[in-house]
């Protein structure tokens, strides 16, 4: 273990306070970018993690590259008051310019959406007009040209369904039920 000389820890808390505020800055970023997709608490999960994760290894990187990977309670100190100032100082502006310019992306968004999704409504509505026209067709077709004979499986499904229980000789149903032996 080597001590650092005063001048250098100096040099490093004050490269910690920007790294900080650089930290901040990536935050509002972030934020922004979160707020103009629509709300959901997994999108604001997966930001947070995503936001941790960057500052974690940008934090580490730092470390490693200033202070030859030692970690020392002042960068971390630095670091949370660099953040910290860049909150109260440039956040509040940053946040509601933030909120303004998330309103105008999701405008932007839902103009972007209208204009690729009109031709998708129009094919849409087209191919839906079509298949109702045919559906009739065929319905008005089925209904014309289906044997009314009994011995077919999608015809004795209906039989057992409804509780017909007689037929006539060639399977088509006269109507009339016929009584079993038992009764």
């Amino acid at each position: 273990m080597y001590t650092v000389p005063q001048s250098e820890q100096l040099s490093i808390f004050l490269s910690a306070l920007g790294f900080g505020f650089i930290l901040g800055v990536l935050y509002d970023l972030m934020r922004a970018i979160r707020l103009s997709l629509p709300a959901s608490k997994i999108a604001t999960v997966i930001f947070d993690l995503l936001y941790v994760f960057i500052a974690g290894i940008s934090s580490f990187l730092f470390i490693l590259a200033l202070n030859k990977g030692e970690i020392r309670f002042y960068i971390i100190f630095g670091e949370l008051v660099g953040g910290a100032f860049y909150y109260v100082s440039f956040g509040i502006a940053a946040i509601k310019l933030t909120n303004r310019l998330s309103a105008g992306l999701k405008k932007f968004y839902c103009f972007l959406f209208k204009v690729f999704s009109t031709p998708f409504k129009f094919i849409h509505k087209k191919f839906s007009l079509f298949f109702k026209k045919s559906e009739k067709n065929s319905q008005k077709l089925s209904k014309k040209h289906l044997p009314k004979l009994m011995m077919y499986v999608y015809n004795l499904s209906g039989m057992f369904l409804s509780g017909t229980k007689s037929h006539g000789k060639d399977g088509i149903s006269d109507g009339k039920s016929k009584k079993t032996k038992k009764e």
